[in-house]
């Protein structure tokens, strides 16, 4: 575990991959779990509401084959850890979904001694739970779990510039700058805007 150069957001229950891990925000009644089988129904009730993968082409585009595989994979951890998906919990009602799609090598092009990794972090929440500050509070605990405790350098949050709510939640929530793919063009996933989060912007970051 890193030493965070700031209070982490959450307080952690055990330790990753054991059946009570969870993050429980410090602010009561809202925790990050990893998914269980039994929970499939959740997450594919999220994955299915169109409203909520409207900029996630990975999500809306897929068929509800692919969503059910989507949805059973984060149910098992890999190894090494390659994605951290959680299901966000609201007085024991689950309202979204949050967590790290990709964890791999930061730079693609870096020695073989170098165990530097990064991540690529999102966040859903179900149209009637938004505005309440679950997307801030639950993508700070996924920020500072990953920087702090699985040691990423850094964590990368992609959208499509017309994802007006994401934009607000990074450059007003957390004081970051969007950056622009080269040449405006749009990644894999159709995004256009990036935000790079670390352990020193996010010490820096407008809300804590």
């Amino acid at each position: 575990m890193e030493t965070a150069p700031y209070s982490l957001s959450y307080q952690r229950v055990g330790r990753l991959g054991d059946s009570e891990f969870k993050l429980q925000s410090k602010l009561p009644d809202l925790s990050l779990r990893l998914p269980r089988y039994e929970d499939m129904g959740a997450l594919l009730a999220i994955l299915r509401n169109k409203a909520n993968s409207k900029f996630d082409k990975s999500i809306y585009a897929a068929s509800n084959q692919e969503l059910k595989e989507i949805a059973q994979r984060w149910t098992t951890l890999s190894q090494p850890l390659a994605y951290l998906t959680f299901l966000i919990w609201h007085n024991d009602v689950p309202v979204g979904i949050a967590g790290l799609g990709w964890i791999g090598l930061a730079n693609e092009n870096q020695a073989e001694s170098d165990p530097s990794r990064a991540g690529a972090a999102g966040v859903m929440i179900e149209p009637a739970a938004r505005g309440k500050g679950y997307a801030y509070k639950a993508l700070r605990m996924v920020f500072d779990y990953g920087l702090c405790e699985l040691g990423l350098v850094e964590i990368r949050v992609s959208t499509h510039s017309k994802n007006v709510s994401m934009q607000m939640l990074m450059e007003q929530k957390f004081g970051l700058e969007a950056e622009r793919h080269i040449g405006d063009q749009v990644d894999k996933f159709g995004n256009d805007l990036f935000w790079v989060v670390t352990t020193e912007n996010l010490a820096g970051s407008t809300s804590k």
